[in-house]
């Protein structure tokens, strides 16, 4: 529970360090950087962890295949989230 509180807590101060400008420009470009190698960094780990898991492999067909019907399923509901909502907004 500590944990997770401790991330809220993280993400409000970005979220009010961003809000009221208290970062210099300079550093946020530095900081787009930042994120982008961490992003590389955490799906390097995450393949890592995925490919030494044995179990995981096993059954990656069986997962490749639940994930394309979700995959599938997020993307038609978006679309038609999408369309109706811009459909009801026309018509006001």
């Amino acid at each position: 529970m500590s944990r997770i509180l401790l991330y809220i807590f993280i993400i409000n101060c970005g979220f009010f360090l961003s809000k009221y400008n208290l970062i210099p420009l300079k550093l946020k470009i530095k900081t787009s950087i930042l994120q982008t190698l961490s992003l590389f960094f955490l799906l390097g780990v995450m393949g890592y962890k995925i490919g030494s898991d044995d179990k995981i492999i096993s059954e990656f067909p069986t997962l490749g295949f639940q994930a394309l019907i979700i995959a599938i399923f997020s993307i038609l509901g978006s679309i038609l989230i999408t369309k109706f909502l811009f459909k009801k907004r026309g018509e006001k």
